[in-house]
């Protein structure tokens, strides 16, 4: 998903694909807006899966993502001194702020080199240019 997708400048990069643990998410619902009791942390079993698309369809692991629901917890958690991205769609904007996801905070922990810091949302090495979905 591209920076662009919230409303903000391209320079931040993509995220790339998502492919969620349901289980480890606590999904309850999925519409209108995907919510849960997940309260998830471990980065060594990660909820979320991060990948780009590679020009021939195959997809590369790019980094990991977990994902608490704020109803799930008191405050966000912190990952190596810095806390967690707060998500929280804005209803009078157009954009999709929180992915079609309830209010969260999410981590994500990139494989790939991240110029904005490895730990930041959005990578600019990582692309879904090569998305076909």
């Amino acid at each position: 998903m591209p920076a662009a997708a919230h409303g903000m400048p391209a320079d931040p990069g993509d995220m790339g694909i998502h492919y969620l643990r349901p289980d480890l998410l606590g999904l309850t619902v999925t519409t209108p807006r995907v919510d849960g009791t997940g309260t998830h942390t471990d980065f060594m079993n990660p909820a979320i899966l991060l990948y780009e698309p590679q020009e021939d369809g195959s997809l590369a692991l790019v980094g990991v993502e977990n994902l608490v629901f704020q109803a799930g917890h008191a405050g966000p958690p912190m990952l190596a001194g810095r806390p967690w991205d707060h998500m929280v769609d804005d209803p009078a904007t157009p954009e999709e702020e929180a992915h079609h996801f309830e209010a969260h905070d999410d981590q994500h922990l990139w494989f790939r080199d991240n110029p904005n810091g490895n730990l930041e949302p959005f990578n600019p090495r990582v692309t879904c240019v090569h998305h076909r979905g």
